[in-house]
């Protein structure tokens, strides 16, 4: 529990300064590792052509792991390319949104966001 707690508030961070798709690529080899490194997985995991099941015990992690990317792009201007575009339309009407003022109001939203992910990990995926 406490590891895709941890996953999904320190990718949620990232993902609010490094696009999503890139962040998810370099973390699900990491994390593949990490699973077999405390035994929770076998190493045909890290097999590029791996086709199987994992075991349901790890799949919390890999959801937190989603719901933080996902969500932790909402924090910042740079976050997601949906931001840009948004404060690109903004500008064009007339109503320019600077990087601290989307910040003002992206962080506290995002960070509830992660906030009720973590309840729903633990609620639901975790019991």
């Amino acid at each position: 529990m406490l590891g895709a707690l941890v996953l999904l508030f320190l990718v949620g961070i990232l993902s609010s300064v490094v696009p999503n798709i890139p962040l998810v690529v370099a973390m699900v080899p990491l994390l593949k590792e990490y699973l077999v490194n405390i035994n929770l997985a076998s190493p045909d995991i890290l097999n590029p052509d791996f086709s199987g099941h994992l075991p349901p015990e790890v799949l919390p992690l890999f959801y937190a792991m989603m719901f933080g990317a996902t969500l932790g792009g909402n924090g910042t201007l740079v976050g997601a390319s949906s931001n840009i575009v948004a404060a690109g339309v903004s500008e064009q009407h007339g109503q320019p949104i600077s990087f601290k003022t989307f910040l003002k109001y992206g962080f506290p939203v995002m960070a509830m966001q992660l906030v009720v992910s973590a309840l729903y990990v633990v609620i639901f995926l975790l019991r």
